[in-house]
């Protein structure tokens, strides 16, 4: 009997506990005051932005963002560092009050995104990056083979107050990836079973409260593209975080044939219409391919190895 006595005080003592562990689990009990953040989408984003026919592109991509991030860096001692995630473009977070500086941002546009992030506590350092493979290392400049980031938005709200009651932020986000765009003529695409695009001097990264890069590296972004043989053209699009300023960028263009045989294709310098292109837009490629199949000076030899050593001029 007083052991059963004991199992059910044991009990009763359990489920009080829960009961008072209970509210602390519920998603709506927050500390702090509500602020009430809501993407401002009907803001002119595409400021100083080459946006071509459509003036509008990167409102509508940014409409399509899954969630925000909320990053509040202290101003007072009164308020608390937190990272804070809305699943839309509107939502709620809750904040001490007290002055602060926040760092909004989204990248969430596919199931995985191609956007990491380091430095997030503090504003200086936050800083959006793509996957990248160190290709070389000099005194100046380090080079990569990086991954197109996904779209990027953000937005840096200096000195915040939350008071205690309801608070609003209501802010437009500006693009810090860009989209850019190219076509290249290319007669005797019947020969041809894929193209991919080398796009060199990118920028790897971006520090997401201002806009700055890392001057001391840049990136080779190789983009996939579409073959258009009614057009005699090849088209792509891909997405960056901006045109690196470095002069020693090289951009080629590899082709592989319908019987298996690859062959790299160095471009005329591009690099000076990519550096105008500061925040996206159409890469303006004027050299004209001519593949000329079964003419030895094409390059056409399928027995040759090591392609990727190689680079073949092909008639124009």
């Amino acid at each position: 009997m007083r052991r059963m006595s004991f199992i059910f005080a044991a009990l009763l003592m359990m489920l009080s506990v829960s009961c008072e562990r209970k509210p602390l689990l519920e998603p709506d009990h927050h500390h702090g005051s509500p602020v009430n953040i809501k993407v401002n989408v009907d803001v002119d984003v595409d400021v100083d932005v080459e946006t071509g026919d459509n003036p509008h592109m990167y409102r509508d991509i940014l409409k399509t963002a899954q969630s925000v991030t909320v990053v509040a860096y202290p101003r007072s001692e009164t308020a608390v560092y937190g990272v804070h995630r809305i699943d839309s473009l509107a939502g709620t977070i809750w904040l001490m009050p007290g002055d602060y500086d926040l760092l909004l941002y989204t990248s969430d546009f596919h199931e995985l995104d191609g956007v990491f992030y380091r430095g997030i506590d503090n504003p200086g350092q936050a800083e959006a990056y793509t996957s990248a493979v160190k290709v070389s290392k000099t005194k100046e400049v380090k080079s990569y083979n990086i991954e197109p980031p996904d779209p990027l938005f953000t937005h840096y709200y200096e000195n915040f107050t939350v008071v205690e009651g309801d608070n609003a932020v209501n802010e437009g986000l500006q693009p810090m990836s860009y989209k850019y765009w190219f076509e290249v003529d290319v007669e005797g695409l019947d020969y041809i079973s894929s193209v991919f695009m080398e796009i060199d001097g990118m920028y790897t990264s971006v520090f997401m409260a201002d806009g700055t890069h890392r001057e001391d590296e840049y990136g080779t972004q190789t983009i996939e593209t579409t073959i258009h043989k009614d057009e005699n053209k090849i088209k792509g699009e891909f997405f960056s975080f901006g045109p690196h300023q470095d002069s020693e960028v090289k951009n080629s263009m590899i082709l592989t044939f319908i019987n298996g045989r690859t062959i790299r294709i160095k471009l005329d310098d591009i690099s000076p219409e990519i550096k105008k292109l500061r925040k996206g837009g159409e890469i303006k490629i004027d050299q004209k391919i001519v593949i000329n199949v079964g003419d030895s000076g094409a390059g056409f030899v399928p027995d040759v190895e090591d392609w990727e050593e190689e680079e073949v001029v092909i008639p124009i």
